[in-house]
């Protein structure tokens, strides 16, 4: 459960659009998503691995390579194609990066452009109070 509640927020609130979480590769056994952001295996995210992560999931999404992500390149990369949530219209890679640089501020709460242990268990426990991602099942 722990591990499906770390995953969603990592996914929903790391990730520079909670529609995108879907499209990020699944985690290696052993290895949340923090671990994979964590790039040089410091224990910590920095606002420089956020986003290269960013860049390369616009890369991903960024099909017809015309430097925006339309809705419809984001439906087709979603399981099932359509629906979810995430931002209308075509957003580019500073609109992208706009969002991650917000989110990744939130999450570091002690403004050191990092994202430590510390900080990522109290993200954690905020998202353990809030419940399942919408759509999800405490049992999956």
């Amino acid at each position: 459960m722990k591990s499906l509640v770390l995953a969603a927020a990592f996914g929903s609130t790391l990730l520079t659009v909670p529609a995108f979480a879907q499209d990020a590769p699944p985690a290696p056994p052993g290895r949340d998503m923090f671990d994979r952001l964590d790039t040089n295996h410091d224990g910590v995210i920095t606002k420089e691995e956020f986003q290269a992560e960013v860049a390369a999931r616009f890369a991903r999404l960024d099909t017809n390579h015309d430097g925006k992500v339309s809705q419809e390149e984001r439906d087709a990369a979603r399981p099932g194609g359509g629906g979810g949530r995430g931002m209308a219209g075509d957003m580019t890679l500073a609109d992208m990066q706009a969002q991650a640089e917000r989110r990744f501020d939130r999450i570091d709460t002690n403004h050191d452009g990092k994202i430590d242990q510390a900080e990522r268990d109290a993200m954690r426990a905020r998202m353990e109070r809030r419940g399942p991602p919408p759509g999800g099942s405490e049992n999956n």
